[in-house]
């Protein structure tokens, strides 16, 4: 049988003998200061003038403090939108260029770096996660290569690249047992990824917006290569983690005042929650869908306290299954909203929920990265101007730092 290219030169790659980066405890970057959609960055030349353009507020000072309190690496989330959208050329490799420059930042201040491929969800623009998925695909693949091929002369031991952040396609295939394109799609990135650096660390995850359970429906006898990480993303119970989010959908964005962990609610809560929930969704929308906030909110009153954790057991019974080491497991994302509106709720709901998922990663062995750094999710101190962390926010995440 005569093999696809893509998966050939994927097993090819998997004689290498380079070892992926070994890491511990990460915390995810800054995406994005300006928001707006790529023809609008593009027809600003002061907005693209600097990328990744969260560059105007990082200072080398901050980075080195994530350093100082016990990180050993940042994920450092990159659009690479705005590339994809120029095409080869000029414009396309000064981006590049920028992305480089934002790694060599975080390896100066003695981080190891994953440049995280984060595109955004921006419907059917040139760049969005619908154009890489579907009719840009091709594309895709070749930017990959020519930004793996520039990290290849980079220290090789302190970085590496994640392919694409949370696909959203195969959630049927995950779930309903439907034909899944993901691997296939991987599978060539993967195999630019690597003819275009050939020691560098890959990380691969499951599509379906990077769950546990899409990872654990992965094949990974498909990418036969040693150095390669495998990644997942945990904000399990999503209720708890993203009420009052304003990119989710009703009626999650309403909900506040949800405690974690679940076993603390009670009856007078729960009642309390869905009045008050009610209430802003009507203000919002003109009425107030109560049947679906109430059965939201007894659905997370029910949500058993270990729940949080399980989707970290499915990764590592994934891993065990197939003979990968736990320590190339890479719980990619977990986090909570913890301010909303303005109002911020009790941080100790927030550090538990943060010890629970770090705890139960670290003892199945796996590494880690918090999202985010700075914002409503965010593990700094808004106070301070180096964005260091709190006391307790540290000894959440079991940092020395809270000591």
């Amino acid at each position: 049988m005569r093999l696809p290219l893509a998966l050939a030169l994927t097993m090819i790659a998997g004689l290498a003998g380079a070892e992926p980066v070994s890491l511990k405890r990460g915390l995810n970057g800054d995406l994005w200061n300006n928001w707006g959609s790529i023809a609008e960055l593009r027809a600003d030349p002061e907005a693209l003038a600097v990328f990744p353009d969260w560059r105007r507020n990082v200072t080398p000072e901050m980075l080195a403090a994530l350093s100082e309190q016990g990180f050993d690496f940042i994920r450092m989330p990159t659009d690479p939108g705005p590339a994809l959208a120029a095409g080869p050329g000029a414009e396309q490799d000064r981006l590049i260029d920028g992305m480089i420059a934002a790694v060599q930042m975080g390896l100066d201040a003695d981080l190891k770096v994953i440049l995280d491929l984060h595109p955004l969800q921006r419907g059917d623009e040139v760049g969005g996660m619908n154009s890489i998925l579907r009719s840009h695909f091709p594309d895709y693949v070749a930017l990959v290569g020519r930004i793996a091929a520039r990290l290849s002369d980079l220290p090789q031991d302190r970085v590496a690249l994640e392919l694409l952040n949370e696909p959203t396609l195969d959630c049927a295939a995950v779930y309903s047992n439907a034909p899944a394109l993901w691997p296939a799609m991987q599978a060539r990135l993967h195999a630019a990824a690597r003819a275009a650096a050939p020691d560098l660390t890959i990380i691969l995850t499951g599509a379906c917006w990077g769950q546990a359970n899409a990872l654990a429906s992965l094949d990974p006898g498909l990418i036969a290569d040693d150095n390669v990480l495998w990644t997942f993303h945990s904000y399990t119970p999503f209720a708890y983690s993203h009420q009052g989010a304003v990119w989710t959908g009703p009626p999650v964005r309403y909900l506040r005042d949800l405690p974690y962990p679940p076993s603390l609610m009670t009856p007078e809560i729960a009642r309390r929650v869905i009045e008050e929930s009610a209430a802003r969704m009507a203000e919002a929308e003109g009425q107030a869908d109560l049947q679906a906030i109430t059965q939201e909110v007894e659905a997370y009153a029910r949500t058993a306290d270990s729940d949080a954790i399980h989707e970290i057991s499915v990764a590592a019974d994934w891993a065990d299954r197939h003979g990968i080491p736990r320590d190339r497991i890479f719980m990619g994302e977990f986090g909570a909203l913890h301010t909303a509106g303005g109002v911020t709720q009790p941080m100790d709901w927030y550090h538990a929920f943060l010890a629970d998922k770090r705890r139960a990663a670290e003892a199945a062995g796996m590494s880690w990265a918090v999202l985010s750094w700075a914002g409503d999710m965010g593990v700094a101190d808004p106070a301070d101007p180096e964005r260091r962390m709190s006391p307790a926010t540290c000894r959440a995440l079991g940092l020395p730092c809270g000591n």
